[in-house]
């Protein structure tokens, strides 16, 4: 039984994380085109109904519980409470999770997403270049680290870092962003519909 209730907690994760970051966007930017609502309508639901984590959180919690060193379930919770704009909660999930996996790139990742979320771009440079020490060709970082530096006005590093990402693999996700956020960082007016990463 304690199987079971594990794979549908890792179910129940897997499908809010697909639901925050692929449909929800998608929705929220008026991705799907049979949909009658502006991105503006879309926007105003999404402010005004707020998604209720707790059972995802709990889910965490659990396994956690029956497994104190499960470094992926500590890094989903803290990506949870990150979520839910809990982020000293978040910091402590992912310095857990980093205490069993120091060199896991993507809980440093996590880590400086939460960094910058609190407003500390200091701190999240150190945490992406953590990463970046771990997986040099790692494009999310690459491309959270060059946003980080274009919002702190360096945007040379910025644009040397998102060149690197589209490099690494052009024809991906990743790279797509990369490219359109060089495009936009050499015509600012040519792009009105930044990519969110």
């Amino acid at each position: 039984m304690q199987i079971k209730s594990y794979y549908w907690a890792i179910f129940a994760a897997i499908g809010a994380i697909v639901v925050v970051l692929v449909i929800l966007p998608l929705v929220y930017r008026g991705g799907d085109q049979d949909s009658p609502h502006s991105a503006v309508d879309m926007a105003a639901i999404h402010d005004s109904e707020p998604v209720d984590f707790t059972p995802q959180i709990e889910a965490y919690q659990e396994l956690i519980a029956a497994n104190p060193n499960d470094a992926l379930a500590l890094a989903g919770l803290g990506e949870f409470y990150m979520g839910t704009g809990n982020y000293q909660q978040a910091v402590d999930q992912l310095n857990k999770a980093l205490a069993i996996e120091p060199q896991n790139p993507s809980y440093h990742r996590l880590l400086g997403e939460v960094y910058y979320s609190m407003r500390m771009p200091d701190v999240a440079i150190h945490e992406f270049e953590k990463g970046l020490a771990s997986d040099p060709n790692n494009q999310q970082i690459l491309l959270d680290l060059g946003n980080v530096y274009a919002q702190t006005g360096q945007p040379d590093k910025a644009r040397e870092l998102w060149q690197r990402a589209y490099d690494i693999n052009s024809r991906n996700r990743w790279g797509h962003v990369a490219q359109q956020l060089i495009a936009q960082q050499e015509n600012p007016e040519s792009s009105a519909n930044a990519p969110d990463l």
